[in-house]
Order: structure tokens, then C-alpha cells, then sequence
């Protein structure tokens, strides 16, 4: 750990390579001594079992690479990285350990290794509803957090949403959300994510007809 540290003192935003950069639990170090280093401030959790040390850029084309490499083979050419998963790439969560993508057609359900949880989804997005992230396909901030709200465990929804609020973003609004997810097909999920938003809302001040962005 003290090698890391002093690493970590005569570098800056360096550029993360790989996977050869990538501390990966079970391999140099167990997952409890990296979260020992974590709680150090040496390193950060990502995605499943892995960790970046703190001196490495961290940003969403970063985080997009990582989502891709512990991906493999299942992320192709015409998949979205979506919903949880796309929420941590954005900056919205911490850490994550679900890989969600977004495929055009049935894909088989796996298990990737790297402590992750996979589910694939068929949902039909709008060419402005995916970006690129490093080459990597990935839904809209906007469409990710409506996705989060209707279709993931309610904890890592809550999660997402109250990020939202803290973040004050102009370009990303609770009306702008319930907005988008009023155009949503009707089913129980999304009622629950419209609920679930309302209640974020401070009285009186959600609007759900004003219009969304992507």
C-alpha cells in the first residue's frame, strides 16, 4: 500500500490503461485489502471487482472503457450500456456491480465473473437517446436516470434520483425527468419511477408536461 501511495504522490491524472492499470480483487490484492486501500483514499471502487488507483483520470470516457472491458465479448457492436450501469458512467453512483445493456434482440443471461450481476433489456431507444463515451454506446443522461427510476431496485433508483436534486442541474430537472417518463408506454414500472420522482419533488413544483429533452 505505501508503494501505491508514494506512486500516487509523483503522478497526476494519468491515463488509465487497460486492463493492465486496472487492480482487479482476487489477483494482487483481495477485495477486503482494496477496500482497505479504499478507505485509505488510495484507490476508488468502480465496477464489480474492480478498482482504480486514485491517481489515475476518472471521468464518464474513463468509467465507459471499464464498463466495456468487464463486458467482453457480450457488449457488441449495436448494444447500449443502459440503465444502472449508465448511471455510473455518468457520474450518478459510486461504484456499481450490475452490468446492464441494452440489445436489440434476446440475448441468453450469463454470469461475467468480476463480482457482477448481468441482465440485458430490449427497450427501444430514440437515436438521440444514445451517446458514445470512448467509442462506447451508452443512453443519455436523461434517459438514463427515467430508466433507473422505472427499472432498477428501488435503492439504486433512490440513489439516482437524489443525486439528481443535488446536483441542480438546469439541463436535468425533476419535471424534465417525469416529463419523459410520462411519454413512456404505461405499465407498473413506470408508475412506480412517476411516483417515485413526485416524491422528490417539493410540493407544487413538479411539472411533468413540460417538455424533454433526450
Amino acid at each position: 500500500m505505501e508503494n501505491l501511495h508514494s506512486t500516487a504522490a509523483g503522478r497526476c491524472a494519468a491515463a488509465l490503461r487497460i486492463p493492465e492499470d486496472l487492480l482487479i480483487a482476487g489477483e494482487l490484492f483481495s477485495r477486503n485489502e482494496l477496500g482497505a486501500m479504499a478507505g485509505r483514499g488510495l484507490v476508488r471502487e468502480a465496477m464489480g471487482n474492480c478498482f482504480v488507483p486514485m491517481f489515475f483520470r476518472y471521468d464518464a470516457g474513463v468509467r465507459a472503457r471499464i464498463a466495456a472491458f468487464v463486458s467482453g465479448r457480450q457488449l457488441q457492436r449495436h448494444d447500449v450500456i443502459c440503465r444502472e450501469t449508465a448511471a455510473w458512467v455518468h457520474g450518478l453512483l459510486p461504484y456499481t456491480f450490475a452490468l446492464r445493456i441494452n440489445s436489440p434482440g434476446y440475448r441468453r443471461p450469463y454470469r461475467p465473473g468480476n463480482g457482477l450481476q448481468v441482465s440485458f433489456s430490449q427497450l427501444q431507444l430514440a437515436e438521440e437517446e444514445i451517446i458514445f463515451r470512448q467509442r462506447v454506446k451508452v443512453t443519455s443522461l436523461l434517459r438514463t436516470v427515467c430508466d433507473c427510476a422505472a427499472y432498477d431496485p428501488l435503492p439504486t433508483a433512490t440513489r439516482v434520483l437524489a443525486e439528481v436534486v443535488r446536483l441542480e442541474d438546469d439541463f436535468l430537472r425533476l419535471d424534465a425527468v417525469a416529463g419523459r417518463l410520462a411519454q413512456y408506454p404505461p405499465q407498473p414500472e413506470v408508475s412506480r419511477a412517476l411516483r417515485l420522482v413526485e416524491s422528490f419533488a417539493p410540493e407544487g413544483r413538479l411539472d411533468p408536461g413540460r417538455p424533454a429533452a433526450a
